[in-house]
């Protein structure tokens, strides 16, 4: 069987993974991140490919999948060295869609008999019932790491970073703005977002930390973000964004968002993402979903949209409904937190 180059490298990559050591940055979010205790219980849980997803899934899917159950063994087997009697992987079926409730039962027992869960999945299952219901009732906590590549666990990754530096940042950010009654966006290249509030809306953060009963994190950490229902009236979101190439591959010229009232009205160029934008403005409405500014000085991964919303200084902003989960990124250069302005280096020192 002869291999394309592309396959090569591809191979070449998993074959680097399994060489490299991650028990450093490993043992560091055990003792510092999440700071486990001698008794408590550790569940890792992963997605993995049936026989028949092997015969009938895109070859792309399926290595992606199989890296991440590769991922999820070596932290399993770093663990187990540690805490041999607390760690147990489970792994079960993809659901081949984000945030769709896979609905193992056997899955939901283990969760409830578990301290800390962490999810190294291909698909999302933050807010899934068989997650979430276990979860609250038991205040367990929950690690979460869909699409993370193998990579973040290396040295000088997204994970290799000082959390209370993060910390440091993240908080001093959510602080002048959670609460403000207006925000305006810019960047250098003339993007312009502007975000008026009728009513008070919580901003989400977090820095990394899940040590106390029912915290939430993701992998990697570092973000402060705003969630907003399909169809909400609380915050009035509106102006252009100018999306250079090089975010996402499939943006391969500048790409002009233009937003009125929290829906995408006009969108011009972006190359093969442009032309999957106009399609679906074709046939329905395309509606602001998140917004969230990175605070973590190691993510540097631009093509992973999970640790690309982690950049330091950059903001995404994510649409609804796409399908494809992609988010649009520009640096900022500054912002108006209720007509005050603050330039980058205030914010993100």
């Amino acid at each position: 069987m002869f291999l394309s180059k592309n396959q090569h490298v591809q191979l070449d990559i998993i074959v680097s993974f399994l060489n490299e050591s991650i028990q450093p940055i490993v043992k560091r979010l055990l003792d510092e991140a999440w700071r486990v205790g001698e008794q408590e219980r550790i569940l890792i849980i992963s997605d993995y490919p049936t026989i028949e997803d092997f015969v009938n899934k895109p070859t792309t899917v399926l290595q992606s999948i199989v890296e991440r159950n590769l991922l999820a063994k070596r932290i399993y087997e770093i663990i187990k060295e540690i805490k041999p009697e607390k760690i147990e992987l489970h792994l079960i079926k993809p659901t081949y869609q984000h945030y769709i409730d896979p609905k193992d039962e056997i899955m939901n027992k283990k969760i409830q008999e578990s301290d800390l869960v962490i999810t190294l999945t291909e698909f999302s299952l933050t807010d899934v019932p068989s997650l979430r219901i276990p979860l609250d009732e038991k205040k367990i906590r929950h690690v979460s790491a869909p699409l993370v590549p193998p990579d973040i666990f290396y040295t000088g990754g997204p994970l290799d970073v000082d959390l209370l530096e993060v910390e440091k940042v993240t908080t001093k950010l959510f602080s002048l703005i959670q609460g403000a009654r207006k925000l305006e966006l810019f960047d250098v290249a003339g993007s312009h977002l502007s975000l008026e509030f009728l009513t008070p809306v919580d901003w989400l953060w977090e820095s990394g930390f899940c040590t106390s009963p029912g915290m939430f994190s993701n992998l990697p950490a570092g973000e402060i973000t705003l969630e907003l229902e399909f169809g909400q009236t609380e915050c009035s979101i509106n102006g252009t964004l100018n999306i250079f190439p090089g975010w996402q591959e499939e943006i391969t010229q500048l790409l002009t968002l233009t937003f009125k009232d929290n829906t995408l009205v006009d969108c011009i160029g972006g190359g093969k993402k442009g032309e999957h934008l106009q399609r679906m403005l074709s046939t329905e409405d395309v509606k602001i979903k998140q917004i969230g500014m990175g605070t973590n000085p190691q993510a540097k991964n631009p093509f992973c949209a999970t640790v690309a919303d982690k950049f330091l200084g950059i903001v995404h902003v994510g649409l609804f409904p796409d399908t494809r989960l992609d988010h649009y990124y520009f640096p900022l250069s500054r912002m108006k937190i209720n007509e005050k302005e603050y330039h980058r280096n205030e914010l993100f020192k």
